[in-house]
């Protein structure tokens, strides 16, 4: 039975890493055992949020109570006039009705696309050590996100991504932006012809079996806030949110940013600069204390529960920017060197190449007399864009 325990263990927890929503565990210097929660109540929007544990620098290991008791969580959101969010997350759907400690999730995802902006609202999460509230809070409007842009340094080696925005604050505001990047990249040759291994023939690729253009998706890790409470207006223009390197692969064909833009309160803006500066300085000097991590979650039934993470309460503006290679000759590819070729003619060979990983590319003629000699083979991963990570489906938003 201790055997069957710790395999199920290893398989429920590699479903949990094939889940779409990511687990954040900060390291905290000194005991461990802090329960992390994460996201946002954005209204008009479906909301997803996440809870996991913090580790310690001096001891990381993660106890089978504590994956239970996340694994237990049921969440919902309230609304100021009593209505109620339901989590329409389930991850362990056909397991429940065989494993007690199952009966919830450590995921929330919550439609508030009909929720109403003049109420306010709060994340609760019910589980063994308590039940947890973020503070009531009401949507702040997200100002206006007047325009993308980037500039490109003198020396032609930097792009500044840049967002123009404004808010109508009389004592300035607090802004924050998250960016989801898609990009455009190709293969290093395109290829024309495939092997069948079932028949030992080389054959015309079809239009939809060439992988030579893939499509990648990521978000920013940078945690980018701004404030224009020191300045004359609540307006920002060209501000800088983050740099690209005239070397970096995601601008080599099209690059694109979506900036998605909210208003915060004070003490969230706060919370967000320190986590920041936690970020970009573990362990060091300056590094800042448990306490200081302490976001807008508590555990009701224990208010002095040490709870890290701040669920805001929002909405949204966005805007997309497309960087065109094309237009803007920004990117400088890095000279790579050409992969060892062979040009085969025999059916022996191309079996044993494609075994070993090559693939045909093109067929390939004596310049003087014309006399086929074969076909050049490359390395998988020169001619299929897939295996540097990306997808051959189009995005429905990518320009023509």
């Amino acid at each position: 039975m201790r055997k069957f325990s710790k395999i199920l263990f290893f398989v429920l927890a590699a479903l949990s890493a094939a889940s779409c929503i990511y687990d954040y565990n900060p390291q905290i210097d000194g005991e461990g055992g802090y329960m992390v929660v994460q996201g946002n109540l954005v209204i008009g929007e479906i909301s997803t949020v996440s809870t996991s544990w913090s580790w310690s620098l001096v001891d990381t290991a993660q106890g089978d109570e504590r994956w239970q008791i996340l694994n237990s969580s049921r969440m919902h959101v309230e609304a100021s006039d009593g209505t109620r969010y339901e989590n329409q997350y389930n991850q362990w759907p056909s397991l429940m009705p065989y494993i007690s400690f199952l009966s919830g999730s450590p995921y929330g995802s919550f439609d508030l696309r009909e929720a109403d902006p003049a109420l306010s609202y709060r994340l609760v999460i019910e589980n063994a050590r308590g039940t947890y509230a973020s503070e009531w809070a009401a949507p702040l409007s997200p100002g206006v996100l007047d325009s993308l842009s980037y500039r490109i340094s003198e020396d032609k080696t930097q792009m500044a991504i840049l967002v123009a925005s404004r808010g109508d604050s009389q004592d300035g505001s607090y802004y924050r932006w998250t960016v989801q990047e898609t990009w455009e990249y190709h293969a290093q040759t395109r290829a024309f012809y495939k092997y069948l291994l079932d028949t030992r023939e080389v054959v015309p690729l079809d239009a939809d079996e060439n992988y030579y253009a893939c499509w990648a998706t990521g978000q920013r890790p940078e945690i980018l806030t701004a404030t224009t409470k020191d300045l004359l207006e609540d307006k920002l223009v060209d501000h800088q949110l983050y740099t690209l390197a005239n070397t970096d692969s995601r601008v080599s064909v099209i690059y694109s940013a979506e900036v998605r833009q909210m208003r915060l309160p004070e003490e969230a803006y706060r919370y967000w600069q320190t986590m920041e500066r936690n970020s970009s300085d573990v362990g060091g000097l300056f590094s800042p204390e448990p306490s200081e991590l302490r976001g807008n979650v508590v555990n009701l039934d224990d208010p002095d529960e040490m709870v890290l993470g701040y669920v805001g309460v929002m909405q949204v503006a966005s805007k997309r920017l497309f960087v065109k290679n094309y237009e803007s000759r920004f990117y400088r590819t890095s000279m790579m060197p050409r992969p060892a070729l062979d040009t085969l003619s025999n059916p022996d060979d191309w079996q044993r190449a494609f075994r070993t990983g090559m693939r045909p590319v093109t067929e390939v003629f004596n310049e003087e007399s014309g006399r086929w000699l074969g076909y050049e083979w490359w390395p998988a991963y020169c001619v299929d864009c897939r295996l540097s990570g990306g997808t051959s489906s189009r995005p429905d938003f990518w320009p023509n």
